[in-house]
């Protein structure tokens, strides 16, 4: 028997304004569930803790090798969602206009970017 959850309609998705690698969702008042479209903004807030508590766990890891970076899994998966997103939007034939966001997703990717080449720094 499949979960009422999971035979909720999928959300329409905006390129410009959504995450487009998966939905959130919510509950409503009576307990049910559903997916809902998440902007950007709201992307960031929600992996913005995820990265934080990555940084923590990670600043007791030391470098194995010069070759050789440690990161935490948190890290590594939170890397991996923005590569599926990146992945998404860069598929051929998606035509996405100017994004509409507050610039929040843009600096969060930036500062995921400045600290693995600080990490591989030598």
């Amino acid at each position: 028997m499949t979960p009422t959850s999971l035979r909720q309609p999928m959300p329409e998705f905006d390129a410009t304004r959504h995450w487009l690698t998966y939905p959130g969702s919510e509950r409503a008042a009576d307990g049910t569930a559903r997916y809902r479209a998440m902007t950007l903004d709201e992307a960031v807030a929600f992996f913005r803790p995820l990265a934080d508590a990555a940084a923590s766990s990670d600043n007791g890891r030391v470098r194995v090798s010069r070759d050789i970076v440690s990161i935490s899994r948190e890290r590594a998966t939170l890397l991996g969602d923005l590569l599926e997103e990146l992945a998404l939007r860069l598929k051929p034939g998606l035509e996405v206009g100017p994004i509409q966001s507050d610039g929040s997703f843009s600096r969060f990717a930036r500062e995921l970017a400045e600290d693995m080449y600080r990490r591989a720094d030598p």
